[in-house]
């Protein structure tokens, strides 16, 4: 990875007061894939977001929410 792409990747997930809570990156089983593509690539999905509506929607089961003392 240059550090260029470097710089640019920790640019998108550090500045502005943005906090990295959680975050993954997967090349898959390519063999291919070098970092400065992974991190490229990274850098283009991250800086898409951001320019998009962020809108969070985390999965959910649609079951009711219960405590888990009603599974003792």
């Amino acid at each position: 990875m240059t550090e260029q792409s470097r710089d640019q990747l920790h640019s998108l997930l550090f500045e502005e007061g943005r906090e990295l809570v959680n975050i993954k990156f997967m090349p898959g089983n390519s063999r291919s894939v070098t970092p400065r593509k992974l991190s490229d690539a990274a850098a283009r999905a991250i800086h898409s977001a951001l320019e998009g509506d962020m809108v969070s929607h985390p999965p959910h089961t649609g079951r009711a929410k219960c405590k888990l003392e009603a599974f003792a």
